[in-house]
């Protein structure tokens, strides 16, 4: 194992050396924490903001205060249908026996101004009528005859947090993977050939296994330290940022105990997948440029799992969808994430298919690299 262990050290001084790669660690890790920090000041500023409604006609009593203190600002307009297309969030006309409400649906600020004037109509309504029939010595409790009392079975501001990690995380731990070992492995095998050095190397004594296993080490080793910058930096930020709970309590977002273990697992047969799988596309390359056309497909990839969980947070797979790669790594991770245990079926089948997706890239990986055309193919 000496000329592995050779070409792994030359490979990895290589990969410092190598701008391109350092500046890719280095922007994931600031920029995620960035992205993270702006998401959340627009999430606050979006559930703290004043919206405007425009109305015409008289407002019944306690009403307008209710609305002022729902974060509902009220201006007087003669049109509210017109009001409501460019000047107001919302336009409402305050009729004898009903309210008309106008807005548009391609505007958020109109969506979000319309479920807190529905909030709170139904809180008006429902005290309207306490108080109509408390003045007739009939007890308001009949309008609720059955009364809901809630006993969450876990904290709203852990599962506010597991919600967000959900997403985030596999994301970007499988982003990063790939991210971080592209430059590097693309200089390994198309920079190679483009700059001529991989004669000297394929000449050497070292079995080509060996010199393969180095090169897929070293770019294992830079991508697992493009995750971890990213992810560390991630929860540095996050350490920042409080999530709102019941009676004015905050929290942060915290990784629960089980995903660590299972985050570290697959992070590992992952780049271990995509370090063979990047390192044989650029060997088919003629040029650095060549491979980035081929390599960059993989990115869709990795964006497709992620989105399918955001589109449906509720999706509930059967066994055999933890056969996909990529995808089974963001379910078995979302589960352990939101459920605070390990799914032992999911994880050993989701093992089994990345094992197997890593044995095939392997050997596509030795196969290409085995080929005498490497050495006079220009």
């Amino acid at each position: 194992m000496l000329p592995a262990w050779i070409v792994y050290r030359k490979e990895l001084l290589e990969i410092v050396r190598d701008r391109r790669t350092l500046m890719a660690i280095g922007l994931a890790a600031l920029v995620t924490p960035l992205v993270l920090i702006v998401v959340s000041q627009v999430s606050t500023r979006t559930a703290t903001q004043t919206y405007t409604i425009g109305y015409s006609g008289e407002i019944p009593v306690g009403l307008d205060i209710l609305l002022r203190a729902t974060g509902l600002k009220l201006v007087t307009v003669a049109d509210p249908s017109e009001a409501a297309k460019h000047e107001v969030d919302l336009g409402v006309a305050f009729l004898p026996a009903q309210i008309d409400e106008y807005f548009d649906p391609n505007r958020q600020s109109a969506q979000i101004a319309d479920v807190r004037l529905q909030t709170v109509l139904g809180q008006y309504d429902a005290a309207q009528a306490a108080a109509a029939l408390k003045s007739r010595g009939i007890d308001p409790g009949i309008l609720t005859p059955m009364r809901l009392v809630s006993h969450p079975l876990s904290s709203p501001v852990q599962a506010a947090s597991n919600a967000f990690l959900s997403f985030f995380l596999p994301y970007i731990l499988i982003t990063m993977i790939l991210t971080g070992g592209f430059s590097a492995a693309l200089d390994s095998s198309a920079g190679e050939r483009e700059r001529r050095t991989v004669e000297s190397l394929l000449l050497t004594p070292a079995p080509r296994i060996q010199v393969l296993l180095g090169k897929i080490a070293a770019i294992t080793t830079i991508s697992l330290v493009a995750a971890v910058a990213a992810i560390g930096s991630m929860f540095v930020a996050l350490t920042q940022i409080a999530i709102p709970g019941p009676g004015g309590s905050a929290g942060h977002i915290v990784l629960s105990p089980a995903a660590a273990p299972v985050m570290i697992w697959l992070a590992l047969l992952i780049a271990m997948s995509f370090s063979a799988l990047t390192l044989a596309l650029g060997t088919l390359a003629k040029s650095f440029r060549q491979g980035q056309a081929y390599v960059t497909p993989l990115y869709f990839i990795t964006i497709l799992p992620a989105s399918l969980i955001l589109f449906i947070p509720d999706f509930n797979p059967s066994l055999a969808y933890y056969l996909i790669p990529i995808l089974n790594a963001v379910l078995v991770l979302r589960d352990a994430i939101v459920h605070n245990t390990v799914a032992w079926p999911a994880l050993g089948v989701t093992t089994i298919s990345l094992l197997a997706t890593g044995a095939l890239s392997w050997f596509a990986a030795f196969r290409l690299f085995a080929r005498e055309a490497l050495l006079t193919r220009s």
